[in-house]
């Protein structure tokens, strides 16, 4: 069986569903091929205290305004909501038995700082190492393709980075700061060092008058809601979503390219977009095995995993940690970081039945220890905020893992690869290819189903 169609898109995640979206607008035919049995990719709904909430990603970084800006363009019964003003804080461990809970500073970018004397930097990284990042080295070479950690360590020193710019980095984007460039991670705070050659004075342009974790939005109800949103209006306007059906190979000729399905069905269409994780991109795009080898495992963390669950403690109803905690790499916890749902979201606080509680754990790693039973869910929430929590108070559990979505660092050898694909009408959207984030994927998606629809309407347009 043989199907044509105009675009193939691999992956109904919110990169996909875009893509999507913006060409069937156009009168493109779409076809989107998912092999979950529901679209959404990392905006994924669950049900807990008979409440609807997200199983994913639950906010969105608030550096450029794609959310907003696609739910105006197109119409989108949504609404964005910003986070109750309670500061996010960081835990840390100083030692055997002490726990410290500290907020986040008011004024950061991935941890660095506008101000470092700013006293609540100052009482995370210590007053010397606080001095010292007042002193940056601005002579420093500006290098795109550093580390993060390279780049502030030799500007601000390692004090800063240890104690805050890694954590933040391990928490936010799944990756140490010595594994990815700033570019990748943060465009926007790189476009302004560029400009300043400053980290001080870039972080002074762009990080947010507001406690810190509150550079983010969110949509009432949960952000599942805007992939939903986008996957409906996609199909209205004409595109074939198809979910369950898995992408084995991808080809092109000189008429186009073929999709070949795992039972054998085969698609053609003019042009092709992949929109997956970083292994099955590599898959896809046939790039040699080691370089699926390293979408795979890179750069640390196998898998992502979280626990969400329903909480009835009473110490809980004063949000001790305001939304939630990101924990310093050094501390014996078996979670990088906690959200209190419903201290951080005021539509979920009043969605819930009275004295529940919705916590969310993102485990280190991807296996069970530390996070295996509730005993041990309720004295890791009790360990990182400080109250009591007893395996009584602990309710219904959802654990939800991704096996491919950590994105390692860009290589010279993928560039390449996506940019063959490229050449043969294959396109790649979604993480693996604009960074992490909805502020980076939805902006990149968007783009490139501009730059592929000018000659589609130009063909439609000749028919």
């Amino acid at each position: 069986m043989t199907g044509e169609t105009d675009l193939v898109v691999v992956g109904a995640g919110i990169a996909g569903l875009v893509v999507a979206l913006e060409a069937a607008t156009a009168g493109a035919r779409v076809t989107v091929l998912e092999s979950d049995d529901r679209v959404g990719g990392m905006l994924r709904r669950g049900r807990i205290a008979g409440v609807d909430v997200d199983l994913g990603a639950e906010s969105f970084a608030k550096r450029t305004d794609a959310v907003p800006r696609l739910i105006a363009d197109f119409a989108l019964p949504l609404e964005v909501v910003v986070p109750n003003s309670g500061p996010a804080h960081l835990v840390s461990q100083p030692g055997v038995g002490r726990w410290s809970r500290l907020p986040l500073p008011r004024r950061t970018v991935i941890g660095i700082p506008a101000d470092p004397l700013a006293a609540d930097v100052v009482a995370i990284i210590g007053e010397r190492a606080a001095r010292r990042a007042a002193v940056e080295v601005l002579d420093a070479p500006v290098d795109p393709t550093a580390s993060l950690a390279d780049v502030v360590e030799e500007r601000l020193g390692a004090g800063l980075v240890r104690d805050l710019v890694d954590p933040l980095c391990r928490s936010i984007y799944s990756q140490p700061a010595a594994a990815v460039p700033l570019p990748r991670l943060h465009p926007k705070m790189w476009a302004a060092f560029e400009r300043t050659g400053s980290l001080l004075a870039a972080a002074g342009e762009v990080a947010p008058h507001a406690a810190g974790g509150t550079a983010v939005g969110g949509i009432m109800g949960g952000m599942w809601r805007l992939a939903d949103a986008v996957a409906s209006l996609a199909q209205e306007r004409g595109a074939v979503i198809r979910t369950g059906v898995v992408a084995e190979a991808l080809s092109s000729d000189a008429a186009g390219v073929s999709v070949v399905l795992a039972d054998g069905e085969s698609i053609r269409a003019a042009r092709a977009v992949v929109a997956t994780g970083p292994r099955g991109a590599a898959a896809l795009l046939g790039a040699p095995a080691s370089e699926i080898d390293e979408a795979a495992t890179a750069p640390i963390q196998p898998a992502v995993r979280l626990l969400t669950a329903a909480v009835t403690a009473p110490d809980l109803a004063a949000d001790p940690v305001g939304s939630g905690v990101i924990v310093a790499p050094g501390a014996h916890t078996a979670a990088k970081a906690l959200t209190h749902i419903d201290a951080k979201w005021a539509w979920a606080r009043a969605a819930l039945p009275e004295g529940t509680h919705l916590v969310r754990l993102s485990a280190r790693v991807d296996d069970s220890a530390g996070l295996d039973s509730a005993t041990a869910v309720a004295r890791e929430i009790a360990h990182l905020t400080g109250g009591r929590v007893d395996r009584d108070d602990i309710g219904e559990i959802v654990t939800t893992r991704w096996r491919d979505a950590v994105v390692p660092a860009e290589s010279e050898a993928w560039t390449e690869t996506v940019a063959d694909a490229a050449a043969r009408g294959i396109h790649v959207v979604g993480a693996v290819a604009a960074g992490t984030g909805l502020a980076s994927v939805i902006p990149h998606a968007r783009a490139l189903a501009h730059e592929l629809l000018a000659p589609t309407s130009v063909r439609k347009e000749s028919r």
